[in-house]
């Protein structure tokens, strides 16, 4: 059966049987690849009609001279209560498991959890990894003091590289750059780099059509002279997809009015003109991500098994049409009817040059007035700090009341607030302690609705304290949850 524990366990060690990573491999050398999407199915779906589904997709990937082809399975996006990864994935042919890419995601999981999926992965042979912490979920009799079940990806990346399994694994970690004022968009730069220090070789990015932002990613990766591999992920769009996406009900995803006005003119010509269009726009931006310097990309909303052949000869194309950057640039802009791709009115963007070259030889930030604390939160700090400094060295039960009078204080395991700049991390949906998650809206409010992020806090409050470097190197574990 698919939850049984023992079924990976006789699968042979590939680590013996085969040498080599073909994906490893190619990204190093720069050799473009493409991952097609495909998702773990929920329990209430039939195991074993999925599990022909996904051997149908594999089947559908085409060899090609110039692209490098595989699959992205990714976990717990249709739901929290899907079939294990590495049970799903065990369904794939055993003598090209080096070539796809498993997401193990924290959503509705716990450490243990975490730690049998690992070792389940090990034991069937799938090599490439990268952990997400996932999307928000809403059970039955959901209320906001109710203490969700989420693995941080930085805490899963620490497994990886402390459980012994480092030179066995190939793992990667997400970014989100569409991110569009600067107290959501450094966090999420810190956390990446937090990210690979726990071991993260390559980088895969949100969904998203703003190329400008994933220009200013491989800027920043330049910048701080992080040459890791990079793969920019895109979503074949539907009508549906693109108003769900623009009603803000895909955390983490943006669609800008200007854009939504060319997708809506593209679907009044009927399905064939609409679906003719999204072709050709897969067709620009995976050109560009090859140009702007991504390795590869990794196409969402690609279900039909004829529709994945197509979406992998388009991009083959892609990469034989354009010639230089400039060439793809013109192209790009002129097809975007040089449209508006951020969600006004926010705006923000790191690097004053974009679009003017490929890699500049000195790229240069903006200057930004950074969120700055008010004297209110000065003062509240300063208390915090005089009455809590050491409150990671004592019980989490000591000065429990003041804690939450002073921080909303969530009762957890041990006390991390000297870590966090006295904001509980608790107070995370997500309990996330390591830095912030990718979903959160345009305004960099949280995906759970309301509130401002809270790592917008601890980054405002690093900023004035000239403690920024801590949001990248310092590792806080986790805690149970009480």
């Amino acid at each position: 059966m698919p939850e049984s524990k023992t079924t990976t366990q006789m699968e042979i060690d590939f680590q013996k049987q085969k040498s080599g990573n073909v994906f490893r491999d190619r990204l190093n050398k720069g050799s473009f690849y493409v991952l097609i999407e495909a998702a773990t199915p929920e329990k209430k779906e039939d195991f074993a009609i999925a599990a022909q589904r996904l051997k149908a997709v594999e089947a559908s990937l085409g060899k090609y001279d110039t692209l490098g082809t595989g699959l992205a399975i990714t976990d717990k996006t249709h739901g929290s209560n899907t079939w294990n990864i590495a049970d799903f994935a065990n369904e794939l042919s055993k003598d090209d498991r080096d070539c796809h890419v498993l997401y193990i995601s924290g959503r509705n999981a716990t450490a243990n959890d975490i730690v049998d999926t690992v070792a389940r992965c090990r034991s069937s042979g799938f090599q490439n990894v990268v952990p997400v912490t996932g999307d928000a979920y809403f059970p039955e009799g959901y209320r906001k003091k109710h203490k969700l079940n989420f693995v941080d990806s930085v805490c899963t990346l620490n497994t990886l590289k402390s459980g012994g399994d480092k030179d066995f694994f190939f793992a990667g970690c997400t970014a989100n750059p569409f991110k569009y004022t600067p107290a959501d968009l450094f966090p999420q730069y810190y956390k990446m780099v937090k990210k690979i220090k726990q071991g993260a070789e390559f980088i895969v990015t949100q969904s998203g059509w703003d190329m400008m932002k994933l220009q200013e990613l491989r800027w920043y990766l330049e910048m701080r002279e992080l040459h890791f591999p990079s793969i920019a992920r895109f979503t074949l769009l539907t009508t549906e997809l693109f108003e769900e996406i623009f009603a803000g009900k895909r955390p983490g995803i943006h669609i800008s009015a200007e854009l939504r006005k060319i997708l809506l003119n593209e679907a009044k010509y009927g399905y064939a003109q609409f679906a003719s269009a999204q072709w050709r726009r897969l067709q620009i931006y995976a050109a560009g991500a090859k140009f702007l310097g991504y390795t590869g990309i990794q196409i969402s909303g690609v279900e039909r098994q004829e529709h994945i052949a197509t979406a992998c000869s388009k991009v083959a194309e892609a990469m034989r049409e354009f010639k230089s950057f400039e060439d793809w640039r013109d192209g790009y802009l002129s097809y975007l009817s040089r449209a508006d791709m951020t969600p006004y009115p926010y705006r923000h963007f790191m690097f004053n040059n974009l679009f003017t070259k490929a890699y500049p030889e000195l790229a240069t930030m903006k200057k930004v007035d950074l969120p700055e604390c008010g004297k209110y939160e000065k003062l509240h700090y300063r208390m915090c700090k005089l009455l809590f400094s050491k409150a990671h060295r004592h019980s989490s039960n000591e000065h429990l009341l003041s804690k939450k009078i002073f921080t909303g204080c969530r009762k957890c395991s041990s006390c991390r607030l000297p870590f966090t700049q006295f904001v509980c991390p608790e107070t995370c949906p997500k309990g996330l302690a390591n830095g912030p998650c990718g979903g959160t809206r345009a305004d960099g409010t949280c995906e759970f609705g309301g509130k401002q992020c809270i790592h917008a806090k601890i980054f405002r409050r690093a900023s004035w304290l000239k403690d920024l470097d801590s949001l990248e190197e310092r590792y806080i574990k986790p805690v149970e949850k009480i």
